[in-house]
This record gives C-alpha cells, sequence and structure tokens, in this order.
C-alpha cells in the first residue's frame, strides 16, 4: 500500500484555530473543506459488491448508482437505488450496508448525512469499484469557519494579501508519516495548519485550523514544525505572515 502526502500552501486572511485549551484529537476542531468526491468521505470498511457470476462469465459490464443517507449514529438510515440493474444492484447493496459511513460534523456535531455512491463492475477488471460523492450538507469552506472564532493576530503579523507583500517560499518541506493506527484503519484526509513564518523563515505558532483525519493532525504537527522558508518580505525587507498549510494524507492501492 502505497502512502502519499500532498501539501499546499493556502493564503488566507483569516482562520480558525485550535485554541490553547483544546486537543488536536478533540472531536470540535472544524473539519478542513474538501471537493464532494474527496476520497477522506470514504467509509471504513468498504467491501467490494460481488460480480454476479452469469454477468462475469458473460462479460457484462454493470453501473450501479445509489444515494445513502447516514444517521448522526453513523447507521445507514436508508440506501436507496437509483439506477442500475438489478442483478448488479443487489449485489451491491449486500456490500454497502456492511460499509461504515461518517456523519458530517457542523458546530462539532454530527449531523444527518447524504451520499451518492457510483459501483462499477468491469469485466475486463473482473471486479467491481466504487466511488462515493458528499451531497449534503455541503463542505464549509474555512473562510465561514474563521468568523466563528476570529485570531488575535497581532499588529506585527501580516496578510499575504496585503499590498506589496511577497508570499514565502518553502525551502524544505518533509513530508509526515502516517501514524500506526491510520495505517491499519486506512484512515486518509487533511490537516490544516495555521502559523506564522518569522523573518527567520521558521514556522512558529502552530495550530490546527481544521482536519479530517484526527489521528494525523500530530503528525502534521510534527513535520510542519521542521519546515523552513524563504521568509515573506514588503519593500524587499522580511516580515512574519501568517498562512495556512494543507496537509493531505492519501493512501493508494499499490502493495
Amino acid at each position: 500500500m502505497v502512502r502519499t502526502v500532498a501539501i499546499a500552501l493556502v493564503f488566507v486572511s483569516s482562520v480558525t484555530p485550535l485554541r490553547a485549551d483544546q486537543s488536536t484529537h478533540q472531536r470540535d476542531i472544524p473539519r478542513c473543506a474538501q471537493s464532494p468526491e474527496d476520497p477522506a468521505y470514504y467509509p471504513d470498511k468498504m467491501v467490494r459488491p460481488k460480480y454476479p457470476k452469469d454477468a462475469l462469465r458473460n462479460g457484462i459490464e454493470g453501473k450501479v448508482e445509489l444515494r445513502a443517507v447516514i444517521a448522526t449514529d453513523s447507521k445507514t438510515k436508508d440506501l436507496v437505488v437509483l439506477s442500475g440493474e438489478s442483478e448488479f444492484s443487489q449485489n451491491a447493496i449486500v456490500a454497502i450496508r456492511k460499509w461504515r459511513f461518517h456523519p458530517e460534523l457542523r458546530d462539532g456535531q454530527p449531523v444527518e448525512t447524504t451520499y451518492k455512491i457510483h459501483v462499477r463492475f468491469s469485466p475486463i477488471l473482473r471486479e467491481a469499484n466504487s466511488d462515493v460523492e458528499l451531497e449534503s450538507p455541503l463542505p464549509e469552506p474555512i473562510s465561514s469557519l474563521a468568523k466563528r472564532r476570529p485570531q488575535d493576530r497581532g499588529p506585527e503579523i501580516h496578510r499575504v494579501s496585503e499590498p506589496g507583500i511577497i508570499a514565502p517560499k518553502q525551502l524544505y518541506s518533509p513530508e509526515p508519516e502516517f501514524s500506526e493506527k491510520a495505517r491499519i484503519e486506512a484512515q486518509q484526509g487533511n490537516v490544516g495548519i495555521d502559523l506564522v513564518v518569522g523573518t527567520d523563515g521558521l514556522p512558529r505558532n502552530l495550530q490546527i485550523a481544521c482536519s479530517s483525519a484526527p489521528d494525523l493532525n500530530d503528525n502534521a504537527i510534527a513535520a510542519v514544525k521542521k519546515w523552513k522558508f524563504a521568509p515573506a518580505t514588503k519593500d524587499g525587507t522580511p516580515v512574519p505572515v501568517e498562512i495556512l498549510i494543507d496537509v493531505s494524507f492519501r493512501l493508494g492501492n499499490n502493495h
């Protein structure tokens, strides 16, 4: 299984940082905004639907689309077939009933969540593959989360959006490791880290802004603490700047 970590710098005017009295594993950390098709929305224990024997023998391809409504206790409240032949949809339902979905969080509390599921039965691959898409609620952008608990940045900290500010550049950015628990449970997700790049190019005041992978928060923080930047400048002079680092943890399918 291949482990990949994608890292991006996101320059924002404000974010929702982790409070000093919060744990990096606490459930009320806002979830990072993601695209509805992001792998972090995939459920645990994704049992692969069985390919109908007759269809496989005859090289028949099948496509099934379903909608799953997940209650706040993570149980599947409703599962409806939207399209697809019955010989394929029945096997898809049996498998999906075994999946463990995760309801979305809003204000730190789970809410009823709807997913659309696409299952493709390929006679060439001789197996079924599934995609999961978040339908509702829509992901919350960081900009809206920021309005709840604005950070006291201090007058000396600049924003990249300010006139004349040249953004900092990564010089050294070692990738974080997957935790043992996350690796075993095949957890994926994003961790947003709010920090200040000082005039010396070193990160400080690191705080969790959002996370869809709580068990990887500490790993992300530990790695980003080691990063080095070319500092931001204004009129040619180095200045401290607040930025958001987006660390994306993904697991590949190769062994």
